[in-house]
């Protein structure tokens, strides 16, 4: 290989390693925002004072949705309206009877709504914001979807994971493309790994290393069937 082509295909590594780490924490940004979005929804829910006074009402009793509207002097339509994004916080239930729509109070949506209101669950959101290494982090098959999303381009490997997790998971995927009981030849191994990563020896060493596969004598085969349940 001229050596041209070597500083080209080592700029097109740094690059998609850029891309990996870039997709990598924007996914982790995202699962962030997600967990703060039951918090987003109960302050839509109570932002506007006829929400807030149909919810006093209910706290009452519970009530039919045209007596709301004659209590608050609005249509049913707007009832309905507001209703929606009540239930969507969590904090009514209706139930129909006959035509008519019963709406009240979901106490255990208002528990709900307090643990949310708390210093604790204010500061795990923070830290995914503010740091992908947060002491906060995803479920495993949460994360492992977004390390398999953000360092893979379709079944091609932009990059490894420097965390010692994200590169077992990619690690794993790339053993799922071998067949479990099936022994091969090392030229087989390479044809398989070419499209998938242009360093084929890492990979090769890298699947070794995390007990995926074994060799000997120029052969290689699983260790035990690879799947994505696997720790």
């Amino acid at each position: 290989m001229r050596e041209e082509e070597i500083v080209q295909q080592q700029r097109e590594q740094r690059q998609n390693a850029r891309q990996a780490d870039t997709n990598y924490g924007m996914a982790r940004m995202r699962y962030g925002l997600e967990k703060a979005e039951p918090l987003i929804r109960l302050g839509r829910a109570i932002a506007d004072p006829m929400r807030v006074r149909i919810l006093a009402l209910l706290a009452q009793r519970s009530m039919y949705g045209q007596e709301l509207a004659e209590q608050l002097d609005v249509s049913t339509p707007t009832i309905s309206h507001h209703m929606a994004l009540l239930r969507g916080a969590g904090l009514i239930k209706v139930r129909k009877e006959n035509n008519y729509h019963h709406y009240e109070l979901e106490t255990e949506g208002f528990k709900q709504a307090s643990s949310l209101l708390t210093l604790e669950h204010l500061r795990s959101i923070g830290a995914e914001l503010q740091d992908t290494n947060a002491l906060v982090n995803p479920m495993q098959e949460d994360d492992r979807q977004m390390v398999e999303s953000s360092f893979f381009e379709g079944e091609r490997l932009l990059s490894i994971p420097r965390g010692t997790q994200g590169r077992r998971y990619v690690m794993e995927k790339i053993a799922r493309t071998f067949e479990w009981g099936h022994i091969y030849e090392e030229s087989e191994v390479n044809a398989i790994l070419k499209p998938i990563y242009t360093d084929v020896p890492l990979i090769r060493r890298e699947l070794i290393n995390q007990k995926l596969m074994m060799r000997e004598n120029g052969r290689y085969w699983l260790i035990r069937p690879i799947s994505t349940s696997d720790k």
